[in-house]
């Protein structure tokens, strides 16, 4: 079955932003490196060959980093793959979210393997290997430690400040036992189980129980994640760290662009700061300032002079830690990498950043955004057949798409826009009549046209409300409907968890996901799934 897609803008779900940057908007061009397409990924190919310089490092630490899990053989082969010139990467990003957080999660990741996928089918000149980069520096715990499942939220409580990777798993097993018991006994229940004790049940902290938790499900696409929590990566990062400690320099390239942005009318996402690193102190990740010569660490009694931290981040440089602005500098001086996909709000702030990565000599990445999707039943695609709702009317706001639909069943607003056009005539025809009496007749007849038409207005719309409460049997369809599709009033997509889908398609709904996701192309994918294999 063909996954009929939306434009962005039929959607009414990206901002302005992004339909611009990806309609190939003008005013967005100096704002990125070069538009996302295959053409351009395999021009930035060549260029990323020159300059990096990494490989064996990036290989010797994601093989230390997997030391402790068994890898598939499509990993093994990509792993062997980047000791080669020739290999690539596209990456994807995201933070630890409890039992993955939002569905989108695996869209990500998913349509990174599968562009990769593409493009080693459509050429030969170069490899390209799919990245996960795992948010473990993040310390929003908020964000992350809940999810939902069949409209109900499991919060995991913990204390908390630092990284979020390093976080132990206390309390955990009793969030998943309260998750569980709500899921229907089955054999998809058995393995769901079998794999949250092998990850979050059993290992030492978030950050290894995400990899375990990837592994199981995603592992046999062949997907990569990296820690950039580790020492040996750090230290690559020291000169553009020292740079930042210096000379401060990544605020001032940061706010021009983003003034240029907004003067353009786009929303700003994120706001650098003078010194965009946190250091890491215990279970603390807490920003570095400079105050009078010293560099302090807020919220400790931890402070420098300008010698001292620079001795510090060369011994250490595990405990510097970048912040949003500076992470994807990391990421970039790291990899091999020619593209990044993202979210709308991500790819925002990047639209922020390439100017910093000029300064700082970093090739900036080709920014894709990530395929959004909305999953149906079969059940629920009946439900919008006979309704006669179109893809682009599922995304309508409830209560216009209720009037809408009102309206096209009604009888009384057929009947009456005739009498409304009638007013309209009739006016026209005295104010001819006004204008050869006398000119002066003009404004007292526009004021009482507007008087009578928005009286008029008032009376259709009384009569529409009428008209609805004779049709709420299929207003509360459509409401239903609706609800069914956007939980609380969200996409689907940044609601619900993947466990949803796991409780009526079980693994098998993954490849449904790499099936129906076009990596080159930007819109809103419908799919219809089989309710024969609930």
């Amino acid at each position: 079955m063909n996954n009929p897609i939306i434009t962005l803008s039929e959607s009414q779900s990206f901002t302005t932003l992004m339909v611009d940057y990806l309609s190939k908007n003008e005013n967005v061009e100096p704002f990125y490196q070069a538009y996302p397409n295959e053409e351009n990924l395999l021009k930035q190919a060549e260029k990323k060959l020159r300059s990096y310089s990494r490989r064996e490092l990036l290989v010797e630490r994601l093989q230390a980093q997997y030391s402790e899990i068994s890898l598939t053989q499509k990993q093994r082969e990509n792993i062997e793959l980047l000791k080669n010139s020739h290999t690539l990467t596209i990456t994807t990003g995201h933070q630890l979210n409890l039992l993955t957080g939002p569905v989108f999660f695996f869209y990500k990741i998913l349509q990174t393997i599968k562009m990769c996928a593409s493009l080693n089918e459509s050429q030969k000149k170069y490899s390209f290997v799919p990245i996960f980069w795992m948010a473990t520096e993040d310390h929003d715990f908020e964000e992350i430690n809940h999810f939902n499942f069949q409209n109900r939220k499991f919060i995991w409580e913990h204390p908390h400040g630092g990284a979020v990777g390093r976080l132990s798993l206390e309390g955990i097993e009793e969030v998943v036992d309260a998750f569980l018991n709500f899921f229907p006994e089955s054999e998809r229940k058995k393995e769901l189980k079998k794999i949250i004790d092998k990850s979050y049940c059993s290992a030492k902290n978030l950050s290894q129980a995400t990899r375990i938790f990837v592994q199981e499900l995603l592992g046999e696409y062949g997907i990569l994640c990296l820690d950039g929590d580790d020492a040996r990566l750090k230290k690559e990062m020291i000169p553009i760290f020292e740079k930042e400690l210096i000379e401060q320099s990544s605020q001032t390239k940061i706010q021009e662009q983003s003034a240029a942005l907004h003067d353009l009318g786009y929303t700003i996402q994120v706001y650098p700061r003078p010194i965009n690193l946190f250091y890491l102190h215990g279970s603390k990740r807490e920003r570095i300032v400079e105050e009078e010569g010293r560099f302090m660490v807020l919220n400790t009694n931890l402070s420098f002079y300008r010698k001292e931290i620079i001795d510090e981040l060369y011994a250490y440089p595990e405990k510097f830690s970048p912040n949003v602005v500076l992470r994807p500098v990391y990421q970039e001086v790291i990899l091999p990498n020619v593209a990044y996909i993202g979210g709308g709000g991500e790819l925002a702030y990047w639209l922020q950043l390439k100017s910093n990565f000029v300064e700082l000599d970093v090739d900036f990445p080709l920014l894709f955004l990530r395929n959004s999707l909305l999953f149906l039943s079969e059940k629920q695609h009946s439900k919008q057949l006979r309704l006669q709702l179109s893809n682009q009317e599922l995304f309508y706001p409830i209560h216009e798409l209720v009037r809408e639909k009102v309206r096209q069943e009604s009888t009384v607003y057929h009947t009456i826009l005739p009498y409304e056009n009638r007013l309209i005539d009739l006016f026209d025809e005295l104010e001819k009549l006004a204008e050869q009496t006398n000119p002066t007749f003009s404004d007292m007849l526009q004021a009482q046209r507007s008087k009578q038409l928005k009286g008029f207005d008032k009376l259709k719309k009384r009569m529409m409300k009428a008209e609805i409460k004779e049709h709420q049997a299929l207003s509360n369809r459509i409401k239903k409907l609706k609800n069914e599709l956007f939980p609380q009033g969200e996409l689907q997509e940044r609601h619900v968890n993947f466990s949803d889908f796991w409780l009526d398609y079980g693994k098998d709904w993954l490849n449904d996901v790499y099936d129906a996701i076009s990596p080159f192309t930007f819109g809103f994918i419908i799919k219809t799934l089989s309710d024969d294999r609930k």
